[in-house]
């Protein structure tokens, strides 16, 4: 049986020094990411782990929007707070590979709309369930702190 739900991403990337240019294949979308001239780059775009952190608090808004329209919640916003520690051993050479190196994830929401804080915890828990990015996160073994409230 074929998976209806699956789809795939594509993206072509070019490197020139530490920049790289990222297109979105299939749309208009083009991502430079870079270094802090400090870092040895030309500061032309977020870092690779800047932008993966952003991926974060965007799918958990997407996926807070399909859940919270599931639950028929009337949620007006939610400001997100996303810390992740990564251990950059691997990175730098010093251990031999990166396994592992997600350690920890910090993740508030403040969901503002006509809701309780009891429905804001049920949805915060669907959500986090759910997000495949803190799904990856979740299976590398990186301990996950979350914590969803009302504004």
């Amino acid at each position: 049986m074929e998976n209806s739900y699956l789809e795939t991403f594509k993206a072509d990337a070019k490197g020139k020094g530490i920049a790289t240019k990222v297109n979105i294949i299939d749309t208009e979308w083009t991502i430079q990411t870079d270094e802090p001239v400090d870092g040895g780059g030309t500061n032309t775009g977020p870092n690779p782990m800047q932008l993966f952190i952003a991926s974060v608090a965007a799918c958990q808004n997407e996926q807070a929007q399909v859940v919270a329209k599931e639950l028929s919640l009337n949620i007006s916003g939610i400001d997100f707070k996303v810390e992740i520690d990564l251990d950059l051993s691997g990175f730098m050479g010093v251990a031999d590979d990166s396994n592992g190196s997600y350690k920890n994830i910090r993740l508030e929401a403040l969901v503002s709309g006509d809701v309780t804080n009891d429905e804001v915890k049920t949805l915060g828990q669907k959500v986090d369930n759910r997000c495949p990015i803190l799904a990856l996160l979740r299976t590398s073994g990186c301990k996950i702190e979350s914590n969803w409230n009302e504004k």
